[in-house]
């Protein structure tokens, strides 16, 4: 037997640690006496701080590594399973590290080219998918589309609490940019709400955005005619990732616009991206 500061020499564990296990009944002593309140250790249980140690080494939760030792059924093959959700795990933070790693090395190039870091940068984000109250046309002018949202407003008031404050969500359908052919669709996201189906004499119908697990998002003050100085920035944020777009670009408002100051739109710029190359 070796009380505990023995054990946690041999074991290269310390002491404080060799408690905490205790409490949390990962790793009680083989002996504590009653009246001293020494612990004591067993050589045998070496093997099992060694195991414990293996584990969390792993990446196991000390709960995991619990149940774990806990388990007599516990055959090669389940850990064998558990060990792969590990490494799946791992791989998954490993992406996740690798992508934050070029975010980190283009906003270097943006500083060491700008001098700054622009307030209005670009950043990538996962986006939930979305229920859309919403009308589609193609229009032949930013004002006609300006026009659309005013007949989406109207047709959807029937629909819509009173104040909604559900926000405006703009969708470019084309695969390529026109400005005198702008397939667009402007829709309330009526997350959460129940509505009843539009009826069929107005041009409303009830769409779902899909969730995107990668968006480059840059916010944009002002009218989609000077859109492109946005734009560019993400062009730029998603060539220097090696990326590319994948999908329809959405525009949120950010608060109701004004038809009367458009100029003054708080817009948040969304395009959906993915990797250009899978890593080798």
């Amino acid at each position: 037997m070796f009380r505990i500061g023995d054990f946690s020499r041999i074991a290269r564990v310390s002491a404080r640690l060799l408690r905490f296990y205790d409490e949390i009944g990962l790793l009680a002593p083989d002996h504590a006496d009653l009246q001293t309140g020494y612990r004591y250790y067993s050589v045998a249980q070496l093997a099992q701080l060694n195991r414990i140690t293996v584990l969390k080494d792993l990446g196991f939760s000390l709960e995991q590594i619990g149940d774990i030792l806990k388990s007599p059924s516990l055959d090669a093959g389940e850990l064998r399973r558990m060990l792969l959700l590990r490494r799946n795990d791992v791989e998954r933070t490993l992406q996740q590290e690798s992508q934050r790693l070029r975010h980190i090395e283009t906003r270097i190039a943006q500083i060491e080219a700008e001098g700054a870091l622009s307030a209005d940068d670009v950043i990538e984000r996962a986006e939930p998918a979305h229920r859309l109250l919403s009308v589609r046309r193609t229009v032949a002018s930013f004002a006609e589309g300006r026009a659309l949202i005013g007949v989406l407003r109207e047709q959807s008031r029937a629909l819509l609490p009173k104040a909604h404050g559900c926000r405006l969500v703009a969708v470019a359908h084309a695969p390529q940019f026109e400005s005198d052919e702008i397939d667009v669709e402007f829709g309330y996201a009526v997350d959460g709400l129940a509505l009843a189906d539009p009826p069929k004499s107005s041009d409303l119908r009830l769409t779902e955005l899909a969730e995107v697990q990668r968006m480059a998002v840059c916010v944009r003050v002002g009218l989609p005619e000077d859109a492109h100085l946005v734009t560019a920035k993400i062009g730029r944020f998603v060539a220097a990732n090696g990326d590319a777009l994948d999908g329809p670009s959405r525009e949120v408002f950010l608060q109701p616009p004004d038809p009367q100051r458009m100029h003054e739109s708080v817009v948040e710029m969304q395009f959906p991206v993915r990797r250009l190359h899978a890593a080798g």
